[in-house]
């Protein structure tokens, strides 16, 4: 699998910073069409993955071969290939994280508000998949991005997460038609940069403890397939905004790749009937409200954990030889051929 490191381009001197924006520059202009010296493998990679584009500007894309990272006393050093500096230069950079066992691939440079990141991809031996002896089942929703229930040992314990994302994206969508309204659309441009982060940052914040549950508690994480969901959910312009909003394929990537890196299972099941059936008697029932479920035989219930607890179920029934005490693998049949309600597990809701 690879594996992306961002690390910041730090401490430049004023001679390399301005070859690297030199080169930087020469690339984009390249792009558009101008006859500018620019290093022959950039300019390669250029036209291998690039489009010419006058309002875009793309990273400096870097050929596996030309680049270099070596640790010198208590920092990392890339080499950098560029046009008129024979072998390169040679930058500082500061990981996020400890960079991984692995090969150093193609990479890119990219420039924010003047500032170098170098995006770092590793190709590493991901850890065998294990195999686990409880679920955690993730409901993606509207109201919680994600909502989870643990099944281990016949006890359910919920968990609600990303509560905020909705509260980011409504008020970015308001900031937005303020400043429409006054014509200021190089401000619209700038604050949507603004909203990514603050979502990502939720978004890893998330995941990681999504798989980090899942690796205390030896579970496989059970993601609900919302294929479609765009398509389904017609009530309404401003629903319609939300649900379009909402980042449920960046959450599954994310939780995706780092249940990887620790060798957790990550299964996707239907979410077909889920958020309209009673997980306490299997009858269907009415989404009252985004948060609320009714039943007619059983009362209200929090919608998406209702969701979260049929999806662990779906999946435990599909996988019924699991050694899980205390779920119940298919509702039993009485003499008159109708199915016995399954004992109820204990559930213990956390926000």
């Amino acid at each position: 699998m690879r594996l992306t490191i961002q690390c910041g381009i730090v401490k430049l001197t004023q001679r390399k910073k301005q070859i690297l924006d030199r080169e930087y520059d020469n690339l984009q202009k390249f792009l558009h069409g101008e006859d500018v010296p620019l290093y022959s493998a950039n300019k390669q990679q250029a036209l291998r993955y690039y489009r010419r584009n006058k309002r875009k500007e793309y990273p400096l894309s870097l050929r596996k071969d030309l680049i270099n990272l070596r640790k010198a006393k208590s920092f990392w050093f890339l080499k950098i290939p560029v046009y008129g500096v024979r072998g390169g230069i040679k930058v500082p950079v500061k990981p996020h994280r400890e960079f991984p066992n692995g090969e150093l691939c193609e990479s890119k440079i990219v420039r924010k508000r003047g500032k170098y990141i170098a995006m770092l991809t590793f190709k590493i031996d991901a850890p065998p998949l294990r195999k686990c002896s409880s679920i955690l089942a993730v409901d993606l929703g509207e109201r919680f991005v994600a909502t989870t229930v643990l099944w281990q040992q016949g006890v359910m314990k919920a968990q609600f997460y990303g509560k905020e994302i909705r509260g980011i994206r409504r008020h970015y969508a308001w900031l937005r038609r303020r400043l429409q309204e006054r014509g200021l659309l190089k401000v619209v441009h700038r604050i949507g940069s603004k909203e990514r982060r603050c979502v990502n940052a939720v978004l890893h914040r998330v995941s990681k403890e999504i798989v980090s549950l899942a690796d205390s508690t030896d579970s496989y994480i059970v993601l609900g397939d919302l294929k479609g969901i765009r398509q389904r959910c017609r009530k309404g312009k401003r629903l319609n905004r939300i649900v379009s909003n909402m980042p449920y394929y960046k959450l599954t990537k994310m939780i995706e790749y780092k249940a990887m890196l620790k060798g957790i299972p990550v299964i996707t099941t239907s979410e077909a009937y889920t958020s309209r059936t009673c997980h306490r008697c299997g009858s269907e029932g009415k989404r009252k409200s985004q948060g609320l479920f009714v039943c007619s035989h059983c009362g209200e219930y929090n919608a998406d954990l209702n969701a979260a607890i049929n999806i662990a179920k779906k999946f435990e029934r599909w996988m019924g030889y699991m050694p899980i005490h205390g779920a119940v693998s298919e509702p039993a049949l009485n003499r008159f051929g109708s199915h016995l309600e399954p004992p109820e597990a204990p559930c213990e809701s956390v926000e």
